[in-house]
């Protein structure tokens, strides 16, 4: 195993798109929640979260009520179908590309997403990490609360969750660290790894790339 640390977001940087918002949206379209309270929430927390300003908490709680007293056991079908009919169709083929190049080299490589650890680690096993970061779901006799359990993976969150990750896995510093996000809510870790990459960046990444001098890569998205 290489000693190189490559570490990857998930929403439109791997897949086409965001798994949190499509899972809502797959809920609602199989009429497993209500149509309209779900809808309008949907879209006014991911016009936050591309504004930079998400309350991850208030967020997390409305993302997390669609397991709420489910056993993972209940949630397992409706999560196939998920990843086979609306996430297999995300994933950008591009990124495959890079994620086969980096095991090739028998890189290290962890995904790390602010997405919940319920829907991140399916689509984890599909792309073959065997590593995730992401943020933690409270389990309470068998059942998901519908909170989150520990510090949220968005933002500073990601860095002190990946930092712990390191610490226990062997790695004791950014050296040799690739880090690749589309997202200026990702900026606190791509500060401190060594190689910064921005794959199609939002617009406040794009800025603080070209003032910093990092690697932007463009993915064709179709």
């Amino acid at each position: 195993m290489s000693d190189k640390l490559i570490i990857f977001d998930l929403d439109n940087t791997i897949l086409n798109g965001d798994s949190d918002y499509s899972w809502i949206k797959f809920m609602i379209d199989s009429d497993q929640v209500d149509h309209d309270e779900f809808s309008k929430k949907n879209e006014y927390f991911y016009e936050q979260y591309y504004q930079g300003n998400l309350d991850y908490e208030a967020w997390a709680e409305f993302a997390l009520s669609t397991f709420k007293d489910k056993t993972p056991e209940q949630m397992e079908q409706l999560l196939r179908s998920f990843l086979n009919t609306v996430i297999e169709p995300m994933i950008n083929i591009y990124a495959l590309r890079l994620l086969h190049e980096h095991s090739h080299d028998n890189d290290f490589m962890l995904l790390a997403s602010a997405t919940n650890a319920i829907i991140v680690q399916p689509i984890a096993e599909r792309l073959g990490f065997k590593h995730i970061v992401a943020t933690d779901v409270e389990i309470i006799d068998g059942k998901y609360t519908g909170k989150m359990e520990g510090e949220s993976a968005l933002g500073k969150g990601k860095l002190n969750k990946v930092k712990k990750w390191m610490d226990k896995n062997g790695f004791i510093n950014f050296e040799n660290t690739t880090f690749y996000s589309d997202s200026i809510n990702d900026l606190p870790l791509l500060l401190e790894v060594s190689n910064p990459i921005a794959v199609n960046p939002d617009e406040e990444l794009r800025a603080a790339c070209w003032e910093a001098d990092w690697e932007i890569i463009e993915l064709p998205i179709h």
